[in-house]
């Protein structure tokens, strides 16, 4: 296979991880990483456009909340993208925007890949579709969430967070029998944010009562030293996940455990830049899901050797 001309927008920990990936495999060529910081390692985001015509894909690595919904429609009139926006519940909207600003059909958009979205949802379309009257549940953690962590950041007077995704034990144990339960009863939501004393309140009232991250489930909110968040958890990335499904005579299950999950969403988003390259090829061009691309897509050989 040819090598893949990438470039990186965002450097925090997923464009990290991307950058190394890409150095160590040999199928791709870094063009360039991209950030609104300036550093040694990066290129400012404001002369993206420069390079429109050296870039194959462009892998967004920006947060959800409110970064990836403005930068990812304008990038991608210029560029095939590839994202992990992990916003379940505004991802139609997401879509929409992308298609509005890429009407010219000239780019190829592949969105929301990671592990959840991406691989966790074409497990729930896969074990929906061959039990009966069955719905898939899905369980995250105990892990860090990039998503949420990120969200908790973008609050004003935030200096640093990390937010840990806390599964109910007996919430799992009922889904296994086939019991649905309401997804704000599936998880506990435990942050510790680095902030100045003289906003706690505010801070912890926006984070219990944002939309679509926290609102609804059980937080806990703790405030600490920037010290202490260096020394407890400046280097944790660990996630895990499970999707389960039953019904009277079949049952499915898939866990996923990570040491980092920055690295291993690298990984896929990795996999879906070969899919977007491959849909260039056949002029493939438009906004996809996980769930509009063939798995042949996403291979560097041959698939059927893979059968």
């Amino acid at each position: 296979m040819e090598k893949i001309k990438i470039g990186i927008a965002g450097y925090g920990n997923l464009g990290k991880a991307c950058e190394q990936l890409i150095k160590d495999d040999s199928n791709f060529e870094l063009v360039g990483v991209f950030s609104r910081r300036s550093s040694k390692q990066t290129i400012m985001l404001e002369r993206i456009e420069e390079y429109k015509d050296k870039i194959d894909v462009l892998l967004i690595c920006v947060g959800s909340s409110t970064d990836a919904p403005k930068l990812v429609p304008e990038l991608a009139k210029h560029f095939n993208t590839v994202d992990s926006f992990d916003t379940h519940a505004t991802l139609p909207q997401y879509i929409e925007s992308i298609k509005a600003s890429t009407a010219t059909g000239s780019t190829t958009a592949i969105v929301a890949t990671g592990w959840d979205p991406g691989l966790f949802s074409l497990l729930r379309i896969y074990f929906d579709s061959f039990l009966t009257n069955t719905q898939s549940q899905t369980f995250w953690g105990s892990g860090v969430s990039l998503g949420h962590s990120n969200a908790i950041k973008d609050i004003t007077d935030v200096k640093d967070a990390i937010q840990f995704t806390v599964p109910v034990k007996e919430s799992i144990t009922y889904a296994k029998r086939g019991i649905q339960i309401p997804s704000t009863k599936k998880h506990r939501r435990v942050c510790y944010v680095v902030a100045p004393e003289a906003h706690h309140a505010r801070i912890e009232k926006e984070i219990k009562t944002m939309p679509n991250y926290f609102a609804g489930y059980e937080t806990e909110v703790n405030f600490i030293s920037q010290s202490l968040f260096n020394k407890k958890f400046k280097n944790r990335k660990e996630h895990a996940g499970l999707v389960v499904s039953s019904d009277l005579s079949s049952k499915i299950s898939f866990h996923l455990k990570l040491k980092s999950n920055p690295r291993f969403t690298a990984q896929v988003m990795l996999s879906y830049a070969i899919a977007n390259f491959n849909l260039q090829k056949e002029s493939n061009k438009g906004v996809f899901t996980v769930a509009d691309i063939a798995p042949r897509y996403l291979c560097k050989s041959e698939y059927i050797n893979k059968i």
